[in-house]
């Protein structure tokens, strides 16, 4: 039962990272978006397309879903939160993706 909470701890801690903390991560560079929006809206290039790696098309919302952020490209139709934006980028399952990153946040509260 233990390892079925700790699991679930994993999963939950991986679903509250904020989007532009992962977007960091992954080395996606967003700039703030001057586009008028109600709220915050960042945008940056798109670590998923390969049409034009060097055109800002990625839009970031920090509120949007469950007030971890949202993610979304037009030109590569790619949406999601946090976690779906580390396993389309890693090219990982949601299950690697979890413990990825639970690695990297307990890595992160030890000081490294």
């Amino acid at each position: 039962m233990a390892s079925s909470n700790n699991w679930e701890r994993q999963v939950s801690q991986a679903r509250k990272v904020p989007i532009t903390t992962m977007c960091k991560h992954l080395d996606v560079q967003l700039k703030k978006a001057s586009n008028g929006t109600d709220g915050e809206s960042w945008v940056g290039v798109c670590p998923l397309c390969r049409d034009d790696p060097y055109l800002p098309r990625l839009r970031v919302n920090p509120q949007g879903g469950s007030g971890t952020g949202r993610y979304y490209c037009p030109d590569c139709s790619s949406a999601g939160d946090s976690l779906g934006l580390y396993m389309a980028v890693k090219r990982v399952g949601f299950s690697e993706a979890v413990r990825e990153i639970s690695d990297v946040l307990n890595s992160a509260k030890e000081g490294l």
